[in-house]
């Protein structure tokens, strides 16, 4: 290819007058609209369900509204409580099962009582999947009593975990002696925490196996704090670091905890040392001779 043709090319692309963009009758200039993203044409309408307006009562026949389901069977439920505790709240022997096509569907109701106080809402959930969906239902004619409260998480926290006593020359000379270790645990929440399991092992790092008795934690009130002071015994094999490692089981919320100790049998290595050093020492030293000095006379 010769360079005539490249630049002829580019002169002729000059020439060609490129359209101006649409403007309003002032002269401002319009953008011309974006086409519609493959993500917005694609995305589905979150399945949903109508319930009527109007005034609605227990036992009424109404017919609700799903929109967005997936193709398949789905369960319309009457719950009080907001149906916060789920199928606990709901009137499930009176549900209704409609099977939805893809889309759009109405679906004839009858509405139960629930097993507890309002608030009320109709629940929707497919039976072949996760998808589910809830309407607020103002329904007038709800005799049962409001759910019960639920149930106080119970929880303890930590406030205080040290050794409070041992025994010096017993730890020096590597003889058994008993630990005491001091824990307090306070009860933050608003209801009793009644003597919860307690577990507690002993042993060198990572290898904390021996079971050591716990004491009953007993019932530790509201903003109560509790120390209980806990005997853990040392044998003469226990030497160098050791842990010990304890587990207040609670249902969401268990304390755990690790407290090291170190036993160095100092003493008796420096009893070994002066049992050696100390004959040596101490061993009787060999009377000097004293020597003999001669005169001699010189002859004359």
């Amino acid at each position: 290819m010769t360079p005539v043709l490249p630049a002829a090319a580019a002169i002729l692309a000059l020439a060609v007058p490129v359209p101006a963009p649409p403007s309003t009758p002032d002269g401002t200039a319009v953008s011309a609209p974006a086409a519609p993203s493959s993500t917005a044409a694609s995305a589905a309408p979150r399945p949903a369900v109508v319930v009527p307006s109007g005034p609605l009562t227990v036992g009424q026949r109404v017919t609700v509204t799903l929109r967005g389901w997936p193709a398949g069977p789905v369960h319309l439920t009457v719950c009080g409580n907001d149906a916060s505790r789920g199928a606990l709240d709901c009137a499930n022997e009176q549900a209704t099962t409609v099977q939805v096509p893809a889309g759009t569907t109405a679906a004839p109701i009858v509405l139960a009582a629930p097993p507890v106080a309002c608030p009320c809402v109709l629940r929707a959930h497919a039976l072949t999947g996760t998808v589910q969906a809830t309407a607020a239902l103002p329904v007038s004619g709800v005799t049962a009593a409001p759910a019960p409260a639920p149930a106080a998480t119970p929880r303890l926290h930590l406030d205080e975990l040290r050794v409070a006593g041992r025994r010096p020359l017993r730890e020096w000379f590597g003889l058994p002696e008993t630990l005491t270790v001091r824990v307090a645990l306070r009860n933050p929440g608003p209801a009793d925490v009644v003597d919860p399991t307690f577990t507690l092992l002993f042993g060198r790092p990572g290898r904390a196996h021996t079971i050591v008795a716990a004491p009953p934690l007993g019932t530790i009130g509201p903003g109560q704090v509790r120390t209980y002071e806990i005997p853990v015994p040392v044998d003469v094999a226990v030497l160098g670091a050791h842990e010990l490692h304890g587990r207040v089981d609670l249902p969401e919320r268990p304390v755990a905890f690790v407290i090291e100790t170190s036993r160095h049998p100092w003493g008796l290595l420096g009893a070994a040392a002066l049992l050696v050093v100390a004959p040596v020492v101490l061993r009787p030293r060999p009377p000097r001779r004293r020597g003999r000095h001669r005169t001699g006379e010189g002859t004359g």
